[in-house]
């Protein structure tokens, strides 16, 4: 039998439905079947609460079948499961339009930033073609100054070692001596000397391109060689101030007593205003050879420098000399107005003594080899002259001369 109320299987001789609570009558008591009758169900007692809180309440009179349930249930999950195929679709659409976005901006801002790398490749192929046509330029700048510098050097090696800075003997670069700054060696030619001749015995040596010069065999090469007639004048030369070194090989046939061997000087015949350097041989009872006289007419100075008594002091004829000398301005003399100057010969120290100042440090002097404006002419050749406009000291002064040994 069936509950009337809600359907529920009731057991036989249940008076109370189990699902709703429903009093039923039993089957005995049943209306017949030819003629039913419909009846008000009677409602149930309300039942006192039981005391005690743990029993268990009776379910509600309105509670919905099982049957309900599953029907709810199952239309819920169909509605979830439909739910869920949407909000896959949904975030599936979305996925491909942020994808579709995404390589949208990829290729726009590639795009983009491509096309300033083309201008900026384009501005270094213009750039690379430039620097092609600079460094072409420059390889042919480089390789004529290349050639240029090779010819030179071939040059040089055919006329011997050179240095813009020290002085060179023969192969051989003195690293302790710097370069002079007037140079002659004389190797068949005069190079900015000029021949200088005396018209009489008293006057100022003149130049002149009539007188051909001699050269012999030198120290170095060759030398030129005064035969007694004409001398040397070193007319480039110019202020060097008052410290000087000048030095120079000399070989004479015969001497005289007052044999000029370098005379400087300037406004010679003024006897007021005469200033000179003379260097050469003078004969005495102490010394032959050689000394230093100087002079200034305008101070009544007059000072010479000898060799010591324990030096070389003479010089013989047919043989080479190197001599040197030196005019320091820092040093004073043995007064006050006067420099110190030192002789030396075959590159040794023979003798110190006072100088006058202001020879080579003026703008109007002149420089002579073999002549001056009074004493005797003689057979000498000169060799290597070279003039400083510093002093070199006793060992340089020796280096220079055993670099010619």
């Amino acid at each position: 039998m069936f509950c009337p109320k809600c359907g529920k299987q009731i057991p036989e001789g249940a008076k109370f439905c189990g699902g709703c609570g429903n009093p039923v009558k039993p089957l005995s008591e049943a209306p017949s079947a030819g003629r039913m009758q419909f009846t008000k169900a009677a409602e149930p007692p309300k039942q006192q609460k039981p005391s005690g809180a743990n029993q268990v309440p009776l379910p509600p009179a309105n509670l919905p079948s099982n049957m309900a349930l599953a029907r709810d249930t199952k239309e819920e999950e169909r509605k979830n499961r439909k739910l869920t195929i949407i909000l896959c679709i949904v975030l599936a659409v979305l996925v491909c339009v942020a994808a579709g976005m995404g390589i949208y901006y990829v290729k726009v801002l590639k795009g983009d930033a491509s096309e300033p790398d083309r201008i900026e490749e384009s501005k270094n192929i213009e750039g690379e073609v430039e620097t092609e046509g600079e460094t072409q330029a420059e390889s042919e700048t480089q390789t004529k100054e290349e050639a240029e510098l090779t010819e030179q050097t071939e040059t040089a090696e055919a006329e011997g070692v050179v240095s813009d800075t020290n002085e060179v003997v023969g192969d051989t670069i003195l690293e302790n001596i710097p370069k002079a700054v007037y140079s002659y060696s004389f190797n068949d030619t005069l190079g900015n000397a000029k021949v200088a001749v005396r018209n009489t015995p008293d006057a100022e040596p003149e130049e002149t391109e009539d007188v051909e010069p001699q050269y012999v065999r030198g120290i170095d090469d060759k030398a030129v060689f005064l035969d007694g007639t004409y001398g040397i004048k070193l007319s480039d030369v110019e202020r060097v101030g008052d410290s000087y070194t000048i030095a120079f090989w000399m070989k004479a046939d015969q001497l005289y007593d007052w044999a000029p061997f370098l005379h400087i000087g300037h406004d010679l015949f003024d006897s007021e205003k005469r200033v000179r350097l003379w260097l050469g041989q003078k004969t005495d009872t102490a010394s032959v050879a050689p000394i230093i006289s100087s002079e200034r007419a305008l101070t009544e100075d007059s000072f010479e420098i000898r060799p010591g008594q324990s030096m070389p002091n003479t010089i013989e004829p047919g043989v080479w000399y190197h001599i040197a000398f030196t005019v320091d301005g820092s040093r004073q003399g043995s007064k006050q107005g006067r420099l110190l100057g030192t002789l030396y010969v075959a590159g040794k120290y023979v003798g110190e003594g006072d100088v006058v100042p202001d020879t080579l440090n003026t703008d109007d002097f002149d420089v002579y080899l073999g002549i001056n404006c009074w004493d005797q002419l003689y057979p000498v050749a000169f060799d290597e002259v070279k003039i400083w406009d510093q002093v070199l000291d006793a060992g340089q002064i020796q280096e220079l001369y055993s670099a010619y040994e």
